[in-house]
């Protein structure tokens, strides 16, 4: 008989107190593959639905409030998207493979699982060259760049397994392949999921914009969230901006607590660096090359963030009822930005000082009332509301002027000094 070779050879020592072990293939120095049970994955990945859900946020834990966070910063909205029907198409494809009626003619992607702290791995000598081992903390949460469509749509067979003609069993145990990408930055995360969904399912703007961190301008809008710092509606100490900006939702309901979206921030960021002509650049990338000439990326975060602290401080208790006010308006806070301009080291002279600028702005009325902004940032329809509809490149101008045009008849209009 040929001599057999006893597998303690290959085996390394695993050290079970380090966590879960998991056999995996490094691919780079924070890229592993591994084929586990979608079960497994599930304990890892929880539900994003609850992230998605305020009235459950509150009977999270800590930990799971905290992955849920990172995971809006992160991915795409369920809720008000394709994405939620696609995970039901999905679940059906799904269930058809399980059941045979595909035969082998049915295929699901690598679920991209981003886990913040970086993985210990150990190896050893095996038959066909290096076995490796990852341990995963018992306690690890993580996030899905891509795949969150597939996750979801097993979700949605372990809930209802018989409306599929499965069981729970089939999808628990099916095996799956998951990129484990470990000890990378938020930032690099997003950076994946922008790159991973461009070229297939393009991602709104504002999801686009949230992502792609090689945008200038998005990179100084996020720099501002963290740096930023305004009053709580609800315990009135300070907190970061990021707090009151929903970074994955296009446009906000009158009921969210936000104050805006990231798209509406980055406007005023771009109009903040560029002044007027930065209207036509909202919709477009920033490079770094198209930042002032002697200011880097640094500076004029810092030299944007100090105005618009400033502004979000002056107006909160506005930005708090933006309901009732046009002050969190794309074209509005992106006419503040051009307004702001003429604050930066970098504008054309004569600059104006923050103090000037609070003064300039005290009197304007922000109510949200057409016989004000009719026509400046708004259009009145005909139900006699105010419709904030039209775009930064449509009002934003008009809205400038109206702000800082002191000849204009706007100018006094918007402060009720003329006739209304």
């Amino acid at each position: 008989m040929p001599e057999t070779v006893s597998s303690a050879t290959f085996a390394p020592h695993i050290q079970v107190g380090k966590g879960q072990p998991i056999r995996v293939m490094p691919v780079r120095g924070h890229l592993s593959l591994a084929t586990i049970t979608w079960a497994h994955l599930s304990r890892i990945v929880p539900d994003p639905r609850r992230a998605e859900d305020p009235k459950a946020l509150p009977y999270l834990s800590a930990a799971e409030r905290e992955q849920a966070e990172i995971r809006n910063e992160i991915q795409r909205m369920i809720q008000g998207t394709k994405k939620r029907e696609n995970a039901k198409d999905y679940a059906r494809y799904i269930a058809d493979g399980l059941r045979g009626a595909r035969g082998e003619a049915w295929a699901t992607p690598p679920f991209a699982l981003w886990v913040p702290d970086e993985l210990e791995h150990s190896s050893a000598d095996g038959p066909f060259g290096t076995d490796y081992i990852a341990y995963l903390p018992f306690d690890a949460s993580g996030v899905l760049m891509d795949a969150e469509t597939q996750h979801l749509a097993h979700i949605h067979l372990t809930e209802s397994p018989a409306h599929y003609g499965i069981t729970r069993d089939q999808v628990g145990s099916r095996l799956v392949c998951v990129e484990i990408y470990h000890g990378i930055s938020l930032t690099a995360a997003r950076q994946i999921f922008h790159d991973r969904n461009l070229l297939g399912v393009i991602p709104n703007k504002n999801v686009a914009l949230n992502s792609d961190s090689n945008d200038a301008a998005t990179s100084i809008t996020f720099g501002l969230m963290d740096r930023v710092i305004v009053p709580s509606a609800v315990t009135g100490e300070n907190v970061p901006l990021k707090t009151v900006v929903s970074t994955n939702k296009r446009q906000l309901k009158i009921s969210d607590p936000e104050w805006l979206t990231l798209s509406t921030l980055r406007s005023f960021t771009i109009t903040a660096i560029f002044g007027r002509s930065g209207f036509e650049k909202t919709s477009g990338a920033v490079g770094v090359e198209d930042l002032p000439v002697g200011y880097g990326k640094v500076d004029v975060e810092s030299a944007v963030a100090r105005v618009a602290e400033a502004l979000f401080q002056w107006f909160a208790d506005e930005f708090q009822n933006r309901a009732a006010t046009v002050i969190a308006a794309p074209a509005v806070l992106a006419a503040l930005g051009a307004v702001a301009h003429r604050c930066m080291p970098w504008s054309d002279e004569p600059r104006r000082s923050l103090n000037e600028l609070e003064l300039m702005l005290a009197d304007v009325i922000w109510a949200r009332r057409p016989v004000v902004w009719d026509g400046i940032a708004g259009k009145t329809t005909s139900t006699g509301a105010l419709s904030l509809a039209g775009g930064v490149k449509d009002n934003g101008s008009k809205t400038a002027t109206a702000l800082e045009d002191t000849a204009s008849q706007s100018f006094d209009r918007v402060r009720g000094r003329a006739a209304l």
